[in-house]
């Protein structure tokens, strides 16, 4: 089933249901229909044809999903853009990509202009009012269209997006993601987490990190999406509160803060049933206090670009094993494997690999990480886990993060959950510093709680009896902040690009 499929579908069958809630606007299913298609009718107006990429340069707004839609429907390839990259890097993108146009939200407009690469113009189609007659206007473009939808057939194997990865700890690569993955890793979602036509979404993903995601699963049951810009404690609380949130998806930080929007006023977040957390590990201690706080545990699951979504996850009213992501969602196979892809026995370390439908073919116009990436219709994932007898999954870190002091392996991620457990400590990042003697040693750069000062010897004291001798940090840094990526990740490649 396509994505334009589920919108058709949806508009027959209850028109009246909202769809979309932002702010003070509601946007029912008929009218989504209906506005699609008019933004459909516009981009072929302009010459827009099967294959031509658009970029998106937008927030998490209405217009994301419009936009979204309507180039699906008329044959096109979103191209999402990080808006937060400098502008050499958008504009290598965009001179990857070749867009047949842009949209862009007024915020972003000058940022555009800048980051435009050399040779035939490119359009720009603006929301809001930084138009100044050499632009497009997006409200011009849809006035007199007409509401049909083009003939056009569009087929579960049209490519529907440029799915780019966050470039954690690498450059930003395309995956080419069609219908068919979408709607298998959405049915594989829905399955998983049991959720219903009834339920009402709130996802804090940004808008060019896996986009669909903000609302391919209400759409394929027919359910509501609600959008929120910004990520403010009050404001996060009190958008689950006035319209009933029942599944919010966002990053382990993110519920940190709605923990303590509820330690100064109380809200009614009773209806919230499915708070997922992914993009990062979720501590035991953060799902248990949530659990006693709300009701319900944050359910970790684990997902790539390539994925096209979770592919792994722990199911709701099940009990959630202390560091695990879950099982194996609907339609997934997962191996852990060592370099001579060899399978691993339950307890072993070794590479995640994926097969399955929604699991995408390769990244656009970049055969060097396909085939290094994608092998016999397995994706390897680059991140490191072990399974166990019941099939249950553990994240252990990315195989680029490992480090091997005096030889023996040390996984940052279990150094960053020892200092975690410190009540002074915020966030951390455990990166590898090259030694003289042991070859890598383990550097803690670290943030503390309302800015205090945390001495290296107390640091140290704190994680013997945590950690052997080998795995203790041997640098401590404090900062103010940590440099994130748009995912709202710790940025670990800017933080070891220092020590190059």
């Amino acid at each position: 089933m396509t994505l334009v499929e589920m919108l058709e579908r949806n508009a027959k069958k209850f028109p009246g249901k909202i769809a979309i809630i932002y702010h003070d606007t509601q946007i029912t299913y008929k009218e989504l229909n209906e506005v699609v298609n008019k933004m459909a009718n516009a981009l072929m107006d302009i010459g827009l044809k099967k294959g031509d990429r658009v970029g998106l340069m937008l927030p998490r707004a209405p217009e994301l999903v419009i936009s979204f839609l309507s180039i699906a429907r008329s044959q096109g390839i979103v191209a999402p853009i990080n808006f937060e990259l400098l502008d050499e890097s958008i504009r290598t993108i965009l001179a990857d990509i070749l867009p047949r146009c842009l949209i862009v939200h007024e915020n972003f407009l000058d940022l555009a202009k800048r980051s435009l690469p050399s040779g035939p113009k490119i359009p720009i189609i603006v929301i809001g009012e930084g138009t100044n007659g050499k632009e497009i206007s997006w409200e011009e473009m849809l006035k007199s269209k007409s509401s049909l939808p083009p003939s056009l057939e569009v087929k579960e194997d049209d490519v529907v997006y440029l799915n780019y990865t966050s470039g954690s700890t690498g450059n930003p690569k395309g995956a080419i993601t069609t219908h068919s993955n979408i709607y298998w890793n959405t049915l594989a979602s829905v399955d998983t987490l049991r959720l219903t036509s009834d339920d009402v979404h709130l996802c804090m993903f940004s808008p060019f990190v896996h986009p669909h995601e903000i609302f391919a699963r209400p759409l394929y049951l027919g359910g509501t999406i609600v959008f929120l810009d910004k990520i403010y404690p009050k404001s996060l609380a009190n958008t689950i509160s006035v319209y009933g949130v029942t599944c919010l998806m966002g990053l382990a930080p993110m519920y940190e803060i709605l923990l303590e929007s509820l330690e100064h006023k109380r809200y009614d977040l009773s209806s919230l049933k499915i708070p997922e957390s992914g993009g990062m590990y979720t501590r035991t201690e953060l799902i248990e206090r949530f659990r006693k706080k709300l009701g319900v545990p944050i359910i970790p699951v684990w997902g790539s670009t390539e994925t096209t979504g979770i592919a792994i996850a722990n199911r709701p009213d099940e009990q959630i094993l202390p560091g695990s992501i879950g099982k194996p969602c609907t339609s997934y196979k997962v191996k852990i494997v060592d370099e001579n892809d060899r399978i691993l026995p339950p307890g072993e370390i070794g590479e995640m690999i994926f097969k399955g439908p929604a699991v995408v073919q390769g990244y656009y116009q970049d055969t060097i990480n396909t085939q290094s990436c994608f092998k016999d219709g397995w994706y390897y994932s680059g991140d490191l886990g072990r399974g166990d007898k019941e099939n249950n999954f553990y994240f252990i870190e990315r195989k680029s993060g490992m480090m091997k002091v005096a030889g023996l392996k040390v996984y940052p991620l279990e150094i960053e959950l020892a200092l975690m457990g410190h009540p002074k400590i915020k966030e951390v990042a455990v990166i590898s510093v090259k030694d003289k003697i042991r070859g890598e040693i383990p550097k803690a750069i670290i943030v503390t709680k309302n800015g205090v000062d945390l001495p290296e010897k107390e640091i140290i004291s704190f994680c013997r009896g945590r950690l052997p001798n080998y795995k203790m940090p041997r640098i401590v840094e404090l900062r103010k902040a940590l440099p994130k990526i748009g995912s709202g990740k710790i940025n670990k490649k800017e933080l070891q690009m220092e020590h190059v």
